[in-house]
């Protein structure tokens, strides 16, 4: 009887936490509070808002990312840091939130073929070169997608509106193919943005690559560095190089200053990112990871978090234990 009473006892109190968790949690998620666990927190440190070229802002990726309790998220826009600043001005978006918001940006960098991206994380935002650099990009970006415009319009007799032309150079975010791959969507060029990438913008974008401005490689890891910020390049597997080229190429990016690595992202297999483990270790580089979230419009198959297909599920990283220094 009495270890029968124990053990009455005892589920009774099990039951009666169990009830206290049930009401904390549901006043926490009326509160858009989530009280984390230790093992429950994943890391994300490769997303965009709507100031470059991502479907939400920066609110509302912070409170999805809250939502899938992601405990780390670094806002890493496409040139800009003006949705990170954003975040930085309003600390209501995250009090009480748990949730760790890192500094951070995607500097797309010129290359011949393929696509280089250098993010920079742990940046300072009030650092002038950073800031004057920016408003050149965005400058930049709009020259870029009217020359975009200007070749589709050649090789597939594309063409837009004049107040939507004028309401894409006049937006308050840096430009780039996916606001044309809207426009192709919204005139019935295309049945989605991926269409328009596959039948125009990927064509037009290697057309007039060579004759955009943009940085070199050396000039994004110097502004990264000079603002204070880790140098990490993102997905590799976008420079579409042999692995000898991609060696010799990493060699001379470590030589001028980068820093990490993204071994783990959305894009690749479960064998590349061991590659690029094998790489980053081998050549004691920091290694990073996100899932390049964009949203519904632009990447629909990618999740905050998770990547595509639930590919990442990233609980620790070097590059963070870095910045937490």
């Amino acid at each position: 009887m009495k270890e029968n009473s124990s053990y009455s006892y005892y589920d009774s109190e099990e039951r009666t936490i169990d009830m206290m968790c049930q009401t904390l949690d549901k006043y926490y998620m009326e509160k858009i509070i989530i009280p984390y666990r230790k093992s429950e927190k994943t890391i994300d440190m490769h997303t965009h808002t709507n100031y470059s070229d991502g479907d939400l802002s920066p609110e509302k990726l912070i409170r999805l990312a809250i939502d899938k309790r992601i405990g780390t998220l670094a806002i890493t826009d496409h040139d800009t840091i003006e949705g990170i600043k954003k975040v930085n001005r309003n600390e209501n978006i995250i009090v009480d939130s748990g949730i760790e918001i890192i500094n951070g940006i995607e500097l797309s960098a010129k290359t011949d073929k393929g696509r280089m991206h250098i993010l920079g994380y742990g940046i300072d935002l009030k650092n002038k070169a950073l800031n004057k650099k920016m408003i050149d990009l965005k400058d930049n970006s709009i020259n870029s997608v009217l020359s975009i415009m200007e070749q589709i319009k050649r090789d597939y007799g594309i063409r837009f509106g004049y107040d939507d032309i004028k309401e894409l150079v006049n937006a308050n975010h840096n430009l780039g193919r996916p606001d044309l791959a809207k426009l192709c969507v919204k005139y019935g060029y295309a049945t989605s943005s991926q269409d328009a990438f596959d039948k125009y913008l990927i064509d037009a974008y290697n057309k007039t690559r060579q004759t955009s401005k943009g940085l070199q490689y050396q000039e994004c890891l110097e502004l990264i560095k000079n603002s204070g910020g880790i140098p990490v390049l993102a997905h590799p597997k976008s420079l579409e190089l042999s692995e000898k080229e991609f060696l010799i190429l990493l060699k001379e990016m470590i030589s001028c200053g980068l820093k990490g690595i993204e071994v783990y992202h959305s894009s690749h297999s479960k064998e590349e990112m061991n590659y690029y483990l094998k790489i980053a270790n081998k050549y004691g580089l920091l290694i990073s990871g996100g899932s390049d979230f964009h949203g519904k419009t632009v990447k629909p198959d990618i999740e905050l978090g998770t990547g595509k297909d639930n590919n990442i599920k990233i609980k620790k990283l070097s590059l963070l234990d870095k910045l937490h220094k």
